[in-house]
């Protein structure tokens, strides 16, 4: 399945350009309306494995329009869902599902292609554990094909599958053989993902035996497991979880009940947006944000830290929270120190903000940034770098240096086929004297491929090379 053959699975959308040139400074635009934030991805995944799972029809409604929704709307289909997409009233497109009730069907062919969508992998492994056999590849090798899946491996394995996979580190093409387990107890390490938590807790439930799970050496991501355990809930799922996260107890045949789900915005997608605002110096007022959500209020408080206070009032129409992007750029250069956990798929976009905040800072505690769809450790201070950024590579994290005045720009740069590596260079090279040209930016449309437009909208030069 090709990258185009994915997308086809959303509804209409125009792909973003393969190279981009973004202005300085010196190329700012009338500005032309109001972004289009983005569903959050980590709930559009979860509800639509609700979805799949269940007996009867569900409907998630804003689900993000997105390689990775793409990626996974095609598996349910090949695991017996079926899938439409329906616009409403108000614009927004839905996802209407009728699930497979727990019972997944073996894919025609055997195999689920994967993309270049990590978190839908991982989450699928965990359904496929049901099948028979089953096989997971992927069109990305430099990117999805080097991201590790042993700590998941090795509890399928003690569950009594057969796994294939390439080693080390369980990448893909992986073939899974022997399932359904009856369940019982297991562990899983928590040290590298979240995510592999997650696939056994949407597993657990449809075990004869549920699962005991036990969380070593700590846990990753801890806002992203609230998430996960919020949206089983909402799908009648019961999951009893310590109060630390570390040990789950999952009563096994339990059955999805079909329900209606209302995706909130997107967190990194919020950061890049806040981010470009601050390089264009321009008010940004963003709705569909979840202010009660863990992650959510981790990036309030990172930005707040970064000096762009977001100010927070109901909106009354539609019941959720709009964000108004506030507050005069602090002149103090003090040294600030950020931890990438609770935020970690912001932290690209939040390194370019602090390349134009005055002071240091320093973002720790992020070791698995060196494992996403690139080293986004390595691979960002590379571009920001080679842009004219002051930013060092730390073996957990990134030490930025603000630049009031801009970087240079005038180069190319590379996302590395990263989506947020792509977000990144394109924040810092509004705030180039020279601009950017992005190598690899369609890779955007993993999570948000109309940003490029509202970048435009919001008074950035955008052109297609």
């Amino acid at each position: 399945m090709t990258q185009a053959g994915q997308y086809a699975e959303l509804p209409s959308l125009a792909r973003p350009p393969a190279r981009v040139f973004v202005g300085g400074q010196g190329a700012r635009l009338a500005p032309e309306g109001a972004p289009r934030l983005p569903g959050s991805k980590y709930y559009t995944l979860r509800y639509l494995l609700n979805a799949l799972l269940a007996e009867g029809e569900s409907v998630v409604h804003a689900p993000a329009l997105s390689d990775d929704t793409a990626v996974l709307v095609r598996a349910m289909r090949a695991l017996g869902a079926e899938a439409r997409w329906e616009r409403g009233s108000d614009d927004a497109w839905a996802l209407h599902v009728r699930g497979c009730g727990g019972r997944p069907a073996r894919p025609a062919n055997g195999m689920i292609q994967a993309g270049n969508a990590g978190a839908a992998l991982r989450l699928l492994l965990g359904i496929g554990a049901l099948l028979p056999d089953v096989r997971f590849e992927t069109n990305h090798p430099e990117s999805l094909g080097r991201r590790p899946n042993a700590d998941l491996l090795d509890a399928l394995r003690a569950l009594g599958l057969e796994v294939e996979a390439r080693e080390p580190g369980g990448l893909p093409p992986i073939t899974l053989r022997g399932g359904p387990p009856i369940g019982g107890a297991v562990s899983v390490s928590g040290a590298r993902s979240s995510q592999y938590l997650s696939a056994l807790l949407y597993l657990g439930p449809l075990l004869r035996d549920g699962l005991d799970i036990t969380v070593t050496d700590g846990l990753r991501s801890a806002p992203l497991i609230r998430m996960s355990l919020r949206a089983l809930a909402e799908a009648g799922v019961r999951v009893d979880a310590s109060a630390d996260l570390l040990r789950f107890t999952i009563p096994g045949g339990q059955r999805f009940q079909p329900r209606e789900y209302r995706t909130p915005g997107d967190m990194p997608s919020t950061a890049a947006l806040v981010a470009a605002a601050r390089a264009l110096d321009a008010p940004l007022r963003l709705a569909g944000l979840a202010p009660a959500d863990e992650g959510a209020r981790a990036l309030v408080a990172a930005l707040d830290t970064l000096d762009v206070p977001l100010a927070e009032r109901p909106d009354e129409a539609n019941g959720r929270t709009l964000a108004t992007l506030g507050g005069a750029r602090n002149t103090v250069a003090p040294v600030r120190e950020l931890d990438c956990d609770p935020i970690i798929d912001s932290v690209p976009a939040l390194v370019a903000l602090a390349c134009m905040t005055p002071g240091e800072t320093r973002f720790i505690n992020g070791a698995n940034l060196r494992l996403k769809e690139s080293d986004r450790i390595g691979d960002l201070c590379a571009e920001l770098a080679r842009a004219g950024a002051d930013v060092t590579p730390l073996s957990d994290g990134v030490i930025a240096r603000g630049q009031l005045d801009g970087i240079a720009g005038g180069v190319s740069v590379n996302a590395h086929d990263d989506h947020r590596l792509a977000q990144a260079l394109a924040i810092i090279a509004i705030r180039s004297r020279a601009g950017l040209t992005i190598d690899g930016a369609d890779a955007v449309a993993k999570s948000y491929p109309w940003f490029y437009d509202d970048l435009r909208r919001m008074g950035a030069q955008i052109e297609a090379r």
